[in-house]
């Protein structure tokens, strides 16, 4: 009973403080063209997003039912109520096994025409690393792939936690990347297919450059 009532009480928490953190805070969209072609055509994606970025991801992108792949462990169940209250939804299950219940699940939720959402570093890393589920995905639906990132121009990072974890502080300004869709091509032998894991690693890599950078830029205006 402890239990359940901590999953239910500290996502409404968190909710609530993201809430608060929102209202108070300035954003930036770094975005393009193909993306926005996507977006207003109502094309099915899917959001590629470090773990570093699990936190405020739901809340950027509230209200558009992206089916967003989360792990069976203790921390996922906190994360799963934090997803559905912000308007979107979710499949349990990790990523890393192509041939998976839940990958299958989330195929068949772009196949409905809806976004999905994968953090391929994830549940426990290496940070920064992509694991291969997010490409079978890919590559099963032909959906492309969307390198998301965020950084804040005032933030905390938790330097104890392996993905380093970035904590939005009060009045400050999100910047918000998205990178070109990234295409996988659905017949690919084993050495193409690593080299497309890399490509996507890398444009995910360069992506979260582009955001940093961008949030440094803003600190660095706002101290003057």
């Amino acid at each position: 009973m402890k239990r359940r009532f901590l999953v239910w009480l500290l996502p409404l928490i968190v909710v609530w403080f993201q809430r608060l953190i929102g209202f108070t805070s300035r954003f930036r969209f770094l975005t393009n063209e193909q993306y926005e072609e996507l977006f207003k055509n109502k094309k099915p994606f899917i959001y590629s997003i470090w773990h570093t970025n699990v936190l405020y991801s739901p809340y950027l992108h509230r209200g558009k039912n992206v089916a967003v792949l989360i792990s069976e462990s203790k921390d996922g169940d906190y994360i799963n109520q934090v997803v559905h209250r912000f308007g979107n939804t979710s499949v349990r299950g990790s990523s890393s096994k192509g041939g998976s219940k839940a990958l299958k699940a989330v195929i068949q939720h772009l196949k409905k025409g809806l976004p999905a959402a994968f953090t391929p570093d994830g549940p426990r890393g290496p940070a920064f690393i992509l694991q291969p589920g997010i490409i079978a995905a890919a590559q099963v639906t032909q959906v492309p792939i969307v390198p998301f990132h965020y950084e804040c121009s005032r933030q905390w990072i938790l330097e104890r936690a392996w993905d380093k974890h970035r904590v939005p502080k009060p009045f400050t300004t999100f910047v918000v990347s998205y990178g070109e869709p990234i295409s996988v091509p659905r017949n690919l032998n084993e050495e193409e297919f690593e080299q497309m894991r890399l490509k996507v690693e890398r444009a995910m890599l360069e992506n979260r450059n582009r955001a940093i950078k961008e949030a440094e830029r803003i600190l660095n205006g706002e101290s003057k």
